[in-house]
């Protein structure tokens, strides 16, 4: 039989709390591959989402707000998507969690190719709704809705042991606000907050338009900190559930797992709170795989979030590029043989709504800000891993370049460059 291949995406999670998620660490990342340098396609939920679904970078799909939903079907992007492929190669699909942000103006909306709709209208207000195959309901809160989709997949997982399946689970957690289980609401409490970058002295380096914010308070980053642990507990418990269902039915060794967010979050680093920014605490995110034949390591791979449709396409025997080419690539067979000598040499992140691009290359980070001319940042994340000294005497001329060339690419061509 076919394998399975389940995502997991958490929502606003920072790289450096994986390790918090004792059964996610211990189940999946030391079973697994877990990838030092995942980044996101784009530091914000709605384009990275997009990103996902359809191994496009924001360049190119043009889905640049966190209201994605409507520009994303008005342009017939979920016509062709992860999910149409795998329905169409015959597997029984299903998603469980949040989707794209404004879709509850759409309340009765089912994305194409999933047999099974189970996502989030509202997730930002006291009265969530909810949207089971197109039919509205409620739930009492975030966290509600969070089990409410787990228990629904763990029933799709179930009814479905004896037929090869493509699902998505996407907890709205550790995103805001937070409300962690009564499990878990005292798990982190004064945990330290107090990393190298926070309220960065001389930010002389910085963009201009950084240079004069004000220090945030630590206070404040510390309980965010706090909340986003004590939530990702409640996930880690559902991540273990799931992974329970998939062994007593018989299925783990057949199925393939990523988990992934959708961004990372800033804390204070470099004087800013949130995401959408060109730094590693919001552009990287935590990325792990567990399949069929792969052996436990950590990789120093470029990996992004536009490799999980064309690795998922690949597990179904499909050919990633047919009809439209992507712009990710498979993952499959470095996983299965461990050998990432033909992998990318150059990764794209960037956000086209504020007009930045970073180009990650060996230990170097070089940051493009377009919308500002002349200006950019270069790290040597080896030497300086908090970005907190650019290396402002360089010769920045070849980063430019190749920086420019992937923005302005596609496909078979975007992927020639990351590796020419």
């Amino acid at each position: 039989m076919a394998d399975n291949v389940l995502w997991i995406i958490t929502d606003d999670q920072m790289r450096s709390t994986l390790r918090s998620m004792e059964q996610t660490w211990r189940r999946l990342a030391t079973k697994g591959v877990r990838f030092r340098n995942g980044y996101s396609a784009m530091p914000l939920c709605g384009p990275a989402r997009a990103s996902m679904q359809t191994s496009l970078y924001p360049h190119n799909h043009g889905c640049d707000t966190n209201m994605t939903h409507q520009p994303f079907v008005a342009q017939g992007l979920d016509r062709d998507t992860a999910a149409t492929r795998m329905k169409g190669a015959g597997y029984d699909t299903g998603y469980f969690g949040k989707y794209m942000n404004g879709i509850g103006q759409d309340p009765t909306y089912v994305a194409p190719g999933w047999d099974r709709w189970v996502t989030l209208l509202d997730g930002m207000i006291d009265d969530p709704r909810v949207s089971v195959d197109g039919e509205v309901r409620k739930v009492a809160s975030q966290r509600a809705f969070d089990r409410f989709a787990a228990q629904r997949l763990r029933r799709f997982i179930r009814r479905h042991e004896d037929t090869p399946w493509f699902a998505v689970f996407s907890p709205t957690a550790p995103h805001g606000p937070y409300t962690p289980s009564a499990e878990h609401a005292d798990d982190f409490d004064g945990v330290e907050w107090d990393p190298a970058s926070f309220n960065e002295a001389d930010m002389a380096d910085k963009p201009t338009w950084l240079q004069d914010l004000p220090p945030q308070d630590r206070r404040k980053m510390q309980k965010i900190y706090e909340g986003k642990l004590e939530e990702l507990q409640d996930v880690d418990d559902q991540v273990g559930r799931v992974l329970d269902v998939l062994r007593t039915t018989g299925q783990l060794r057949r199925t393939w797992i990523f988990f992934v967010s959708d961004n990372g979050y800033l804390l204070g680093e470099h004087r800013l709170l949130s995401k959408s920014q060109p730094y590693e605490e919001a552009a990287g995110v935590p990325f792990v795989v567990r399949g069929p034949g792969v052996a436990p390591a950590t990789s120093d791979a470029l990996v992004s979030q536009v490799d999980l449709m064309p690795t998922t396409l690949d597990i179904a025997g499909l050919d990633p590029d047919a009809g439209r080419e992507l712009d990710g690539r498979s993952l499959l067979e470095p996983l299965r043989t461990g050998d990432w000598s033909d992998w990318r040499q150059r990764l794209l992140v960037e956000n086209t709504h504020l007009d930045w691009a970073m180009l990650r290359e060996g230990s170097i980070a070089y940051i493009e800000h377009r919308d500002a001319a002349g200006e950019w940042e270069l790290y040597d994340l080896d030497t300086d891993p908090h970005q907190l000294a650019s290396i402002g005497d360089a010769d920045v001329t070849a980063w430019a370049r190749k920086t420019g060339e992937l923005v302005g690419s596609r496909g078979r061509a975007l992927r020639r460059l990351e590796r020419s």
